[in-house]
C-alpha cells in the first residue's frame, strides 16, 4: 500500500510536469514565442515596415525632384538661345563683339547641358562622378576668359588694363589647375579599370599557375 501510494504520487506529480514539457517543445518546435517575445518581434517587424515604407517614399521624392530639375535645365539652355539671338540681333557692335557673345553664351548651354547628362547618369542608377563637375568648371572659366578678352578690347586706363590682364593670368591658371585635374581623374579611373584584370594572367613558371614541373 506505502508503495502504491509513493508510486501513485509520482505518477500524479509526474504527469504535468511531463504535459507542461511536451508542450512548450511542441510550440519551440513550431516556431511559437513567448508571449514578451512575441510581442517585441511584432514591434520590430512593424518598425521596419514604417522605415522601408518612409525609405520608399524619399527615393520616390528624389525621383520626382530630379525629373523636375532635368525639365528646368532644359527650359534654361533654350531660353538662354532665344535670349542670345535678341541680344545679337539688338547689339550694335563689331562681328567680333557678337561673336564672342555668341561663344560665352553657348559655353553657358554646354554646363546646363553637362549638369543635365549628370542628372540623367543620376536618374539611370549610376553614381556621381567627379569628371563632370571639372569639366563644368574648365567650361565656365574659359566663358569668363572670353569675357576679359572683350572688355580688354574697349580702351580703359593703364590700371584698368593691369587689373583686367591679373585677371586673365589668374582665369588662365585656374583653368590649367582644372585640366591637371581632370588628367588626374581619367588616369585614375583607367587604373582603377585595369585592376580587377590584374591576376588573370598565367604565370608562365614552372609549378606556378602554369604547366606542372617537369619531371627530372
Amino acid at each position: 500500500m506505502a508503495g502504491r501510494g509513493i508510486g501513485g504520487a509520482a505518477i500524479l506529480h509526474g504527469i504535468p510536469a511531463a504535459r507542461a514539457s511536451k508542450e512548450s517543445g511542441e510550440a519551440m518546435e513550431g516556431g511559437q514565442l513567448p508571449r514578451g517575445r512575441r510581442g517585441s518581434r511584432v514591434a520590430e517587424i512593424m518598425r521596419n515596415g514604417s522605415e522601408q515604407k518612409m525609405l520608399r517614399f524619399l527615393v520616390w521624392t528624389e525621383r520626382v525632384v530630379l525629373y523636375l530639375v532635368s525639365l528646368m535645365l532644359l527650359v534654361v539652355a533654350a531660353a538662354v538661345i532665344v535670349f542670345m539671338w535678341i541680344t545679337v540681333a539688338q547689339s550694335s557692335g563689331s562681328w567680333t563683339t557678337k561673336t564672342i557673345i555668341v561663344i560665352e553664351e553657348l559655353l553657358l548651354v554646354l554646363i546646363i547641358l553637362e549638369i543635365f547628362v549628370t542628372v540623367l547618369a543620376h536618374l539611370e542608377g549610376g553614381r556621381l562622378q567627379l569628371e563632370p563637375f571639372i569639366i563644368v568648371g574648365v567650361i565656365a572659366v574659359v566663358r569668363h576668359i572670353l569675357s576679359v578678352v572683350v572688355r580688354l578690347a574697349v580702351s580703359m586706363t593703364a590700371a584698368e588694363s593691369r587689373a583686367q590682364w591679373i585677371e586673365l593670368a589668374v582665369y588662365a591658371g585656374v583653368a590649367f589647375l582644372l585640366v591637371a585635374a581632370l588628367a588626374v581623374a581619367r588616369w585614375s579611373q583607367r587604373v582603377a579599370d585595369q585592376e580587377p584584370s590584374v591576376g588573370r594572367g598565367t604565370d608562365r613558371r614552372p609549378g606556378i599557375g602554369g604547366r606542372p614541373p617537369s619531371a627530372e
